[in-house]
């Protein structure tokens, strides 16, 4: 905490502080309140994107220092169990989804097909395909896509499961520790090819000897053939893909296909999502949603490559979202 020096870099990249101008609901702000030990309203109200550390010129590990000042209630601590099985997300969402309560509508709003998680395995499976605990059950035909396509050079396995993002982003660090130590332990020395770009991003910080590829970034580092696809998109750059490193081989990936990217201004700007965010943040997350749906707007795009399952849902609600592997054949 010590090592920010209150500059104001991290202010801009912040998309809370963009949509508030309140100093309570930035990096800074936060940082301010752990120091003293406040019980500030601003903890909650962090997205966990992290991009204020690329702006940081003094390196301060925000995203270390609001996972560990965060806790998590009954209701976000169950929502994390349903995710680390997707099998009962899928039946939890359903049976929510049917409700006529105010969850139940906003699901509703950003969830448009629920269906069970895929399972394959091939024997003597040479590759993992890790969908995320989401994308399993809301973009299935993505999981069956990257599939179809990864077996014309490997054997496939498919592992759902979630790799603990959301659980150190909302305030259960120890349970996001445990449940990388699990899956190094039952993947090591394994390639993983993961479908939702943030979780990739977690999974190279946390998960030790695991090889560790986001979906766009196994296709380019092992020179997969692609097709041509004739289409002009603007691209979306998941927050923690971003921070790490990955985002930019999704843009190979469609340079490679002949795809024509239209530049948005800010393409890692935060979508409005959040993991869970919008659920517990709504008019935040909707304002945050606004401001994202603005730099879309102005591209004149309507479609928007996606790599991260609540960003799809998220910029679903006003545009065509696809992942890079829906453009495959």
């Amino acid at each position: 905490m010590n090592e920010c020096v209150h500059c104001g870099f991290c202010l801009e990249a912040c998309p809370t502080y963009v949509v508030t101008r309140s100093e309570v609901h930035s990096p800074r702000g936060r940082i301010m309140a752990m120091r003293l030990g406040l019980e500030s309203s601003g903890l909650g109200t962090c997205v966990f994107c992290r991009r204020c550390e690329e702006a940081c010129p003094s390196g301060v590990p925000y995203g270390e220092l609001i996972s560990a000042h965060r806790r998590a209630d009954a209701s976000t601590a169950g929502m994390h169990r349903l995710l680390e099985n997707p099998r009962a997300l899928a039946s939890a969402l359903r049976l929510v989804m049917k409700g006529n309560g105010e969850t139940s509508a906003r699901l509703r709003e950003f969830v448009k097909e629920v269906r069970e998680p895929l399972e394959y395995r091939d024997q003597s499976a040479e590759v993992v395909l890790f969908p995320g605990c989401l994308t399993a059950v809301v973009l299935r035909q993505t999981v069956e896509k990257a599939l179809k396509y990864l077996r014309r050079w490997f054997k496939v396995e498919v592992v759902n499961g979630c790799c603990g993002l959301p659980h150190m982003g909302e305030g259960e660090r120890d349970r996001a520790e445990e449940i990388a130590t699990a899956w190094s332990s039952k993947l090591k020395g394994r390639k993983v090819v993961v479908l939702s770009a943030n979780c990739a991003a977690h999974m190279k910080e946390r998960w030790k000897g695991v090889e560790v590829y986001d979906f766009a970034e196994f296709v380019e580092r092992n020179g997969l053939e692609l097709p041509r696809v004739d289409a002009k998109v603007t691209l979306h750059e998941p927050c923690h893909a971003k921070v790490v490193g990955i985002s930019g081989y999704t843009r190979a990936m469609l340079k490679r296909m002949g795809v024509q990217v239209v530049e948005m201004d800010d393409p890692s700007f935060e979508c409005g999502a959040g993991g869970s965010y919008f659920l517990f943040q709504p008019e935040l997350a909707d304002a945050i949603f606004e401001e994202k749906a603005r730099k879309v707007g102005r591209t004149g795009i309507e479609t928007v490559v996606s790599s991260n399952p609540s960003c799809s849902l998220s910029l679903g609600r006003k545009f065509k979202v696809i992942h890079p592997a829906d453009l495959l054949d």
